[in-house]
């Protein structure tokens, strides 16, 4: 037994630190900004178009609302990790294209303090940058009749990760509250790399825009939870997160005398955030939910400049169903998952804003005589448009999750 969880806890931590050194996006729109915004929500509730600030359970993990830790069974031991794969195909006015991507989404952990109180910690991505395409123009030079051919090659990788402690305690019977300390961090690179014909004698060149940023911020979360009659409840839940500056360092770079090397201190901010939801478990058996975010990207310093972005704001819908958790039939067992997501872009891309829209589904298979259940949820989902920023995306998601549910905590009589 204590071998098992040992092999748990060390399982756990490399997967912790992998994840905070993997990348997984290939969109094209992961070379604007901060890159791809990722939603830090469990597979579970990534099924359901990425609910969570009114989900309130004792089965999986959900970091998006602190104030959700307290919901935890006294006596058990919670693990939530993910992974996922993703096709990314996009078209452009000169083509398509089509990439495929990878990543460890997240590992969190969490237990009970007391029968009113827990602690959760876990690493998951909030930021990736993921992105690769060539393309090659005719341009006129000076000191040649003809033009010449010169190809351009674009490639970026990195993102921001965030590593969190979070509190969670019931202050009444109907209401908890929670906080999340964070400590965000990451790097943000682009590359541009231009080649020109052998003949003329120009020498290609590489250019490197680097950005390195860390900073400690938190979030609050309260739930407000409704039992009605027997079998049915309601939550209601919130999330606020300060605007932080964050501290950085930066590296512009050309191996041509054409730029100097740039090495400036520029300011960076991570936006103020808040969210708000609810859901419904109607006789035990069907929960539906929907969440709001609001996340305040237009004053956020990128590069010392305000008004870079957008405001952006993100609408989310989302049910579960079970038609008997306690029945012996596994069928009857199983979650059915379904959801759906719209949110406006926080980047401009030419000029123009865009829209992104993703419908979910999922299913949740219980282990055996356990509460660990094994979490498939699958996306798809597209954003851009190519007649008004000449740029559009369509992408196909699956995700494997495992939330571990261990009783650790029982105090065992031996005669």
């Amino acid at each position: 037994m204590y071998f098992k969880r040992l092999v748990y806890i060390v399982l756990g931590i490399i997967l912790s630190v992998s994840a905070a050194f993997a990348g997984g996006t290939a969109s094209p729109f992961s070379r604007y900004g901060y890159g791809e915004l990722q939603n830090p929500v469990s597979g579970a509730m990534l099924s359901m178009g990425g609910l969570g600030y009114g989900m309130r359970t004792n089965r999986v993990i959900n970091p998006s609302n602190p104030a959700s830790y307290s919901s935890i069974d006294s006596l058990t031991f919670m693990m939530d990790l993910g992974v996922s794969g993703v096709i990314d195909g996009y078209a452009t006015e000169l083509g398509r294209n089509t990439k495929f991507a990878g990543n460890l989404d997240y590992v969190a952990f969490q237990f009970p303090l007391a029968e009113w109180a827990a602690l959760s910690f876990g690493v998951n991505p909030l930021t990736v940058v993921g992105y690769e395409y060539k393309f090659t123009n005719l341009q006129e030079s000076f000191g040649y009749e003809d033009t010449l051919s010169v190809s351009q090659y674009f490639y970026g990788k990195g993102g921001i990760t965030q590593v969190y402690l979070g509190l969670s305690f019931d202050i009444c019977d109907r209401v908890a509250v929670g906080v999340n300390g964070r400590h965000i961090f990451g790097n943000i690179m682009h590359f541009r790399e231009v080649s020109f014909p052998y003949e003329s004698n120009f020498k290609p060149t590489q250019y490197k825009d680097a950005v390195y940023v860390s900073a400690w911020e938190c979030d609050f979360g309260i739930q407000y939870h409704q039992p009605i009659g027997k079998d049915d409840m309601l939550v209601l839940g919130g999330t606020y997160s300060l605007k932080m500056p964050m501290n950085n360092s930066t590296e512009i770079t050309s191996n041509t005398n054409i730029e100097d090397f740039d090495n400036k201190s520029y300011e960076f901010d991570y936006p103020q955030t808040v969210g708000a939801g609810f859901s419904y478990l109607w006789n035990n058996r069907l929960l539906i939910g929907a969440d709001v975010t609001w996340m305040e990207m237009s004053k956020v310093r990128y590069y010392s400049k305000e008004n870079v972005f957008n405001d952006r704001f993100i609408y989310a819908l989302g049910a579960e169903y079970v038609h008997n958790p306690l029945s012996k039939s596994y069928v009857e067992q199983m979650r059915f998952r379904l959801g759906a997501n719209y949110s406006n872009s926080y980047i401009k891309v030419n000029g123009s804003d865009f829209n992104k829209w993703a419908i979910t589904c999922g299913i949740g298979f219980p282990l055996p005589n356990t509460k660990t259940t094994l979490n498939l949820h699958l996306e798809y989902g597209q954003q851009g448009n190519i007649k008004t920023i000449g740029l559009v995306e369509q992408y196909g998601k699956i995700g494997i999750g495992v939330s571990l549910n261990e009783r650790w905590f029982v105090k065992r009589k031996f005669k």
